[in-house]
């Protein structure tokens, strides 16, 4: 049933994603084909995250709540490691340039968002769930949240987007977790 609620969790985060996106940015629904399979893969992940965990997590309505502090506050430390560090493109829009050596962008990317997303993650999961096993999905779906709605933290950091980011990433992981929290409901209700 996690896996369920998880995967339609992560298609509800991609296609609010994408909508804002649209509405706000420009479309880039060229993205569903990758996009589709990355948001249900991490969607598994986020659902296995909460099966380890949701015996320790406060009841409805306060689950997804307290899901999505959790996800904000891991994202957080990344958008201020960003901003600290300024922009690492001159217009992104109109003929990107580098600020920074190529290295350095991955290694912010990798080190800063993703590795930092995946341990930070893992630790509280571990701290929460109090397996190793709880330790390991939340770990997965840091990384999956980090590497879906967080994704543009690196690379926009220190530019007046970032405001928008910020919308769009709590829009997605809240939408997401209120669909995880409710659709895991109603399926174990339907049992």
């Amino acid at each position: 049933m996690v896996l369920v609620a998880g995967s339609a969790a992560g298609g509800a985060g991609l296609l609010i994603f994408l909508v804002l996106h649209m509405l706000w940015i420009v479309p880039i629904w060229s993205i569903l084909p990758i996009g589709v399979p990355l948001a249900v893969g991490g969607g598994l992940a986020v659902g296995w995250a909460d099966g380890e965990l949701r015996w320790r997590l406060p009841e409805r309505p306060w689950t997804a709540r307290s899901m999505m502090d959790v996800v904000v506050l891991i994202l957080l430390s990344a958008v201020v490691l960003a901003e600290r560090h300024g922009p690492v493109f001159t217009g992104m829009l109109a003929d990107p340039a580098p600020t920074v050596a190529p290295w350095v962008i991955v290694a912010r990317f990798v080190g800063e968002l993703l590795a930092k997303a995946t341990i930070v993650c893992g630790l509280i999961g571990r701290w929460i769930g109090q397996t190793r096993r709880a330790a390991l999905a939340t770990g997965l779906a840091g990384f999956a949240f980090a590497l879906g709605p967080g994704h543009n933290i690196p690379l926009i950091g220190g530019t007046p987007r970032v405001g928008k980011e910020l919308v769009m990433m709590i829009a997605v992981i809240g939408v997401s977790a209120l669909v995880l929290v409710e659709g895991h409901n109603c399926l174990s209700t339907r049992r």
